[in-house]
């Protein structure tokens, strides 16, 4: 079942953006006419580029998320002031390399895989290939975190975090995906952690 997923996926252009979600609500409904302003924190202010440029890029996907469902930015809103607070972050960090690439697995003759990298002959002889080290591929790990307060007392009304691993280097990509997952559910997800599948283009 899983294989003609994977197999249906490739075949119609798509991929799938796993992310693990956690999300906390204290909303029994989704707000009406919600008017919203984005709330940086101080680590966030004064930003040099080329971050001052990642936090605006990340504060547009999240606002196109948002919109989904029935926010509108303060100045859009007929409200003089925002009645909901929006505290964005993002985690990105590249690895060298994935948990599953161990380099340290070579043989006498070079570098390979037992029983991946080696060819036995009809007298018996083990050869191994290739004599040349695997190139690393880049291993990502992202994070996005939304924090929505009500402006009215500053209480925390949603909380919900999610986390992405692997090789996909396009961020602008992969992050509205995961900021999609973040608010799956809204305004009342499922309690415990989850992971959540986003279909995006290839």
């Amino acid at each position: 079942m899983i294989l003609a997923s994977v197999l249906l996926a490739g075949c119609s252009g798509l991929r799938i953006v796993d992310s693990q979600v956690a999300a906390y609500s204290k909303l029994e409904a989704r707000p009406a006419q919600a008017s919203w302003r984005f709330e940086r924190l101080p680590s966030q202010q004064n930003l040099q580029e080329p971050q001052a440029m990642r936090q605006i890029k990340l504060e547009a996907m999240a606002a196109q998320e948002l919109g989904k469902w029935g926010f509108k930015p303060q100045a859009e809103s007929a409200n003089a002031a925002a009645n909901f607070s929006v505290q964005l972050s993002a985690r990105i960090q590249r690895l060298e390399r994935g948990p599953f690439d161990d380099p340290w697995q070579a043989h006498p003759f070079g570098w390979g895989l037992p029983g991946r990298d080696y060819v036995v002959t009809g007298s018996g002889r083990v050869i191994y290939t290739p004599f040349l080290p695997p190139i690393p591929q880049p291993w990502y790990v992202r994070e996005v975190s939304l924090i929505i307060r009500d402006t009215s007392d500053n209480r925390v009304v949603y909380e919900t975090k999610a986390q992405h691993e692997g090789r996909w280097a396009d961020d602008e990509a992969v992050l509205p995906a995961m900021l999609a997952a973040a608010l799956q559910g809204f305004p009342k997800p499922p309690e415990g952690k989850r992971m959540v599948n986003i279909e995006i283009p290839r």
